[in-house]
């Protein structure tokens, strides 16, 4: 199912889309990409005794899927963005501009998702551009992402719930 338009493994009845709580890319989301790149999805669930590593070229399996080694979670790589899309990877900006935009969005995800670390590094790069842990506080990430600065001159504050019938905080 990975990779294929309207489809998902997440759901057994409609009323599991409500309680959806994963992270995931979205089967559109994850297709799309698959049609613009040479993408690599290597998963493991927590249990399992491998991972397994499909890739994806022109938007069908290549190669796979296979069993690996690999880590509990699931590492999506995407590289030549757009390799068939001449006009759409002319138009693009600079790298460094594209970069930046990347880790604007991937950094937002990283707070917003407790327990879920996340690994964002440039190919050929041994270092990565963000790197975030499953165990990290929202506040550790702030820091990763935005900087020490910005971290250290955060405030914490408490929300209080409103009553919606007429805009009011209860007492």
């Amino acid at each position: 199912m990975l990779c294929e338009r309207h489809a998902t493994s997440k759901l057994e009845k409609f009323e599991d889309l409500a309680k959806m709580r994963t992270l995931g890319f979205r089967g559109e989301a994850l297709c799309s990409i698959s049609y613009v790149s040479h993408l690599t999805v290597t998963t493991m669930r927590q249990g399992d005794g491998h991972a397994t590593r499909t890739v994806f070229r022109d938007s069908k399996i290549e190669e796979g899927p296979k069993a690996c080694a690999g880590l509990v979670g699931t590492t999506v790589h995407v590289e030549d963005l757009f390799y068939n899309m001449p006009i759409r990877r002319k138009a693009l900006k600079s790298s460094s501009e594209e970069l930046s935009k990347v880790l604007e969005v991937v950094g937002r995800y990283a707070i917003f998702h407790e327990g879920v670390g996340i690994t964002l590094k440039r190919q050929g790069n041994q270092r990565p551009d963000l790197c975030t842990g499953q165990k990290d506080t929202t506040l550790e990430k702030i820091r990763m992402v935005f900087g020490s600065q910005v971290g250290s001159n955060l405030l914490p504050f408490e929300s209080c719930p409103q009553d919606s019938s007429n805009g009011s905080t209860p007492s």
